[in-house]
């Protein structure tokens, strides 16, 4: 049986998709490298710093979506206003394209997002790929 896995690191496999020109899954799979780095993320500052038990809340990690994690983590001082604000112009963006590829409104045309406003948000965004990475290291390492 064949199974559809990731290949590589998110963040390096993201940028390949772009280098191809393959946008949508460029996005999609840094959104889904990010959101899972900051699920691990908040998860662990719950088992290190408030003694959460790690069986009780991975599952539940799993189903709190990248927008609310930052949430989170931004009330509780993880991640300043200019990061949240950043993650979530990245997510805003990725919901664009993912959710609106196929819109066609009654009575205009939907261009889709500029090629401009995508490289913008993605290059910002690739930069900072790893600090959630670096942030769970950081936490594993105390």
């Amino acid at each position: 049986m064949e199974y559809i896995k990731k290949k590589g690191v998110g963040a390096e496999a993201a940028e390949e998709a772009y280098k191809n020109g393959y946008y949508v899954e460029a996005i999609q799979t840094l959104h889904s490298f990010l959101e899972a780095q900051a699920r691990s993320y908040l998860m662990l500052i719950g088992c290190v710093h408030f003694k959460a038990m790690h069986v009780d809340v991975w599952d539940m990690a799993d189903t709190i979506s990248f927008n609310d994690t930052l949430k989170v983590l931004r009330i509780l001082n993880q991640i300043s206003t200019e990061q949240h604000s950043e993650y979530k112009k990245f997510n805003s963006l990725r919901n664009k394209i993912v959710h609106q590829l196929y819109k066609e409104p009654y009575d205009k045309e939907y261009l889709g997002v500029s090629k401009k406003e995508f490289d913008e948000v993605f290059q910002e965004t690739i930069k900072e790929a790893f600090f959630f990475t670096e942030k769970c290291e950081e936490i594993i390492e105390l």
